[in-house]
């Protein structure tokens, strides 16, 4: 049972690595085209923790953000597709 947990771990290891190998080989090519970032609107809120377990939202308005078409987040910048599916950010302050 173990050496068939083991075998199934490198597997999985290898495969999750060659994923990202691959994606990256994708994103330097994109890159000499031009088309290997976008932008996508983010909404940024700074949450403040005040007396009284009570929170007070400031929100600003929406900013475009660069991100990197691929699956996985790049070159510190997050995904497009991860991205677009959590617009609205939040910032909590102390």
């Amino acid at each position: 049972m173990q050496r068939w947990f083991s075998k199934i771990a490198t597997i999985l290891v290898a495969l999750f690595a060659f994923a990202y190998v691959a994606d990256w080989i994708v994103l330097q090519v994109r890159e000499r085209h031009g088309s290997a970032h976008a932008t996508v609107l983010v909404d940024n809120a700074e949450v403040v923790k005040e007396k009284g377990n009570k929170v007070e939202y400031f929100y600003s308005p929406p900013q475009p953000t660069t991100c990197v078409r691929s699956l996985f987040p790049h070159q510190e910048q997050p995904a497009c597709w991860w991205l677009a599916r959590h617009s609205d950010q939040q910032k909590y302050m102390n």
